[in-house]
């Protein structure tokens, strides 16, 4: 099963630079094996090649009809590829090392094939391709929760990656350290969870596989360095750690960066909190404004909303918009427990309210009291009339919001 011992004779295909490829034509993509939940395509590039790459599409990937994970990178970069996708997530525990050695039998030798897989997809390329000889495995963030029973004895070179700054990856990387003992592992910091976004947008991840094809090293920290100003992903874990420690000008500064690489609304919330923490809560709640007036659908980031205006003090547009949330998804438990704990607040500082009208009411029928019993003419009729209207008009106010939100 030592699917690239047959050294293959020409040339490898030039390196395209072009940055995206139109759909593979069907007659060259061949579907090599399909049960009702995994399908395993071959499909050719554009050019021959003495390269493969095998790649397990991650869980938030699920789609046998599209295409396969880094398929169209890959073969901008020459790589012929073996592309094994998954109808939905069951860490590929459908297939077998047999049916892995049935599909190689079917596709040509390669001179260097490269197997590259991430979460449950790293897990199953480990369990799947470590017997082979002459293969290298690209595991980024295992999921060691996935059962990994391998094939022995292991035989292929492994290299994996982990994010020494998330637990959860520390622990699966100790115990598949356990299970692969002479690997190759590269500790690369504030790349999240899972590290393939910051790896994706940066260019480390497709440079690192092109290195493994070529048989040269590649300096994965150093890359991924220099090219993290490129990723969002990259740059809002750093503002997020910035935030954490209170280090608030880095936080803003790198998570506004980060916003202005890719617009995406977690990115967005995290920039706000950043603001409001600064002590800028009202240019939070018009930060957040602008990223509701992109999304304005989403029901949640309307409940960001409402946080950031209730922050700011600004409890009756706070109360508008969790409204409008539950109008999108009335359902949602935590969005109605918002509306009352606001209708709450708005309800007692109306009472707040009337308790202090009353007090002044109070105040100038004493000085009443007291201008008459000296004879004064210093109070003023007028003055206690309109204390009086005003204390009517709260109560009048206070009765109508009871009714329009059902308190009475």
């Amino acid at each position: 099963m030592a699917m690239a011992n047959k050294v293959m004779t020409e040339r490898p295909a030039a390196r395209s630079r072009k940055t995206s490829l139109q759909p593979t034509p069907a007659a060259g993509r061949t579907i090599l094996f399909q049960n009702e939940n995994s399908l395993i395509e071959f499909i050719r590039g554009d050019m021959p090649s003495n390269r493969l790459a095998v790649t397990f599409a991650p869980p938030a990937l699920c789609d046998v009809n599209g295409f396969g994970y880094y398929e169209d990178r890959l073969r901008t970069e020459g790589f012929d590829v073996l592309a094994i996708k998954q109808a939905s997530d069951m860490g590929y525990a459908d297939l077998t090392a047999e049916t892995i050695a049935t599909v190689c039998d079917q596709i040509p030798q390669y001179q260097s094939v490269t197997v590259l897989g991430t979460e449950a997809g790293a897990t199953a390329a480990l369990r799947l391709f470590s017997a082979f000889s002459n293969v290298t495995i690209l595991a980024v963030s295992p999921d060691m929760t996935v059962d990994c029973a391998l094939a022995k004895p292991v035989q292929a070179q492994i290299t994996m990656i982990y994010d020494p700054c998330v637990p959860a990856q520390v622990e699966n990387f100790q115990q598949a350290s356990t299970l692969f003992s002479r690997a190759t592992v590269f500790k690369t910091p504030h790349t999240g969870s899972p590290a393939r976004y910051s790896l994706e947008e940066s260019g480390t991840l497709v440079a690192l596989v092109i290195a493994m094809g070529e048989g040269t090293i590649l300096d994965v920290n150093r890359h991924f360095r220099a090219n993290r100003h490129l990723s969002a992903t990259a740059l809002y874990v750093l503002g997020n750690d910035a935030l954490t420690k209170r280090q608030l000008p880095a936080a803003r500064r790198l998570l506004k960066r980060s916003y202005e690489v890719e617009n995406r609304p977690e990115i967005g919330i995290a920039y706000c909190h950043t603001l409001r923490e600064s002590g800028a809560p009202l240019d939070a709640v018009a930060f957040m404004k602008t990223i509701v007036d992109r999304y304005h659908h989403n029901a949640h980031l309307w409940a960001a909303l409402s946080y950031f205006q209730e922050m700011a003090d600004e409890r009756e547009e706070a109360l508008m918009s969790i409204r409008h949330a539950i109008e999108l998804q009335p359902q949602v438990e935590p969005f109605l427990v918002a509306e009352r704990r606001l209708l709450n607040d708005l309800f007692d500082d109306l009472r707040m309210k009337q308790m202090m009208t009353e007090a002044a009411l109070n105040k100038s029928r004493a000085e009443f009291a007291l201008a008459q019993g000296h004879g004064g003419t210093e109070f003023s009729w007028e003055r206690a009339t309109m204390l009086a209207v005003g204390s009517l008009l709260i109560l009048v106010t206070l009765a109508a919001v009871a009714i329009s939100f059902r308190l009475v």
